[in-house]
């Protein structure tokens, strides 16, 4: 009979358990950290980009809103003059300078579109939580909420401007305005680029217009009034929204030093 023997394996210490785990555990622990450090490091730098791209979108607001303000202001005076012109009748006199008046529509609705990209960007895909300070995301959010909330008067301008159509025939003559602008007419048709305003209209010398009758002319003047004052506060509002632009701006811009 075969005696087989056995190899006799000695038992490992509990220590060496140990040691075992206490290397896998911290293997997946530094990959943990490791993963973690990676996650964090992409969103700051989608934060930052993100940051870079509202900057441009708040740079992008303050230009618009500058031009607003200012052909606004134009506007304004360019009723203040029609406005005067009716109620002195010097347009029975002055009819060119009505007519030229009237090329600048006064009912025509200038409107603020924000560049809101990066916003829409922030709040749609769920990244408004990137943006790690708590001063920068308030900013941020008053500023959309602020821009949003201040289109009341649009409808308002619309509605006067259907109702002063009922009065345009006694004071301007179509058969002019679509002689005067004629030329332009052919020369967009003609043109694959778009043709400066300035070349809109051409007017004839002499133009007169007829005497309105007093209701016409008090009914012109009221909404020519009503218009001016919605321009007038269009202005305030497009002056507080270039105010939060631009202190919006200049925190994004000193918070992520961004040049």
């Amino acid at each position: 009979m075969e005696v087989h023997a056995h190899t006799h394996t000695a038992r490992k210490k509990w220590t060496h358990y140990f040691w075992e785990f206490l290397m896998l555990f911290l293997a997946v622990f530094c990959g943990f950290l490791a993963e973690y450090q990676l996650e964090h490091k992409i969103e700051k730098d989608r934060e930052k980009q993100f940051m870079q791209t509202m900057a441009e979108d708040l740079s992008s607001d303050t230009a618009q809103l500058n031009r607003l303000i200012s052909a606004r202001k134009t506007r304004v005076w360019q009723l203040d003059t029609l406005f005067n012109m009716i109620a002195s009748d010097e347009y029975l006199k002055e009819g060119r300078k009505v007519y030229e008046l009237y090329e600048l529509p006064y009912w025509d609705i200038l409107r603020f579109f924000p560049s809101d990209r990066t916003m829409q960007q922030l709040k749609n895909g769920g990244n408004l939580r990137l943006i790690r300070k708590r001063n920068v995301s308030n900013a941020l959010i008053s500023y959309d909420v602020w821009i949003r909330n201040r289109k009341e008067y649009e409808p308002l301008q619309a509605e006067l401007a259907n109702q002063i159509n009922n009065f345009h025939e006694k004071l301007i003559d179509p058969v002019i305005i679509a002689g005067a602008t004629k030329e332009f007419a052919f020369n967009q048709l003609a043109a694959d680029t778009v043709v400066k305003r300035f070349n809109r209209i051409v007017l004839p010398a002499g133009i007169t217009i007829s005497k309105l009758a007093e209701a016409d002319k008090k009914a012109i003047l009221k909404y020519l009034y009503q218009v001016k004052t919605i321009y007038m506060e269009y202005i305030r509002d497009n002056i507080s929204e270039k105010e939060l632009a631009e202190e919006t701006l200049e925190l994004v811009k000193g918070e992520y030093n961004i040049k």
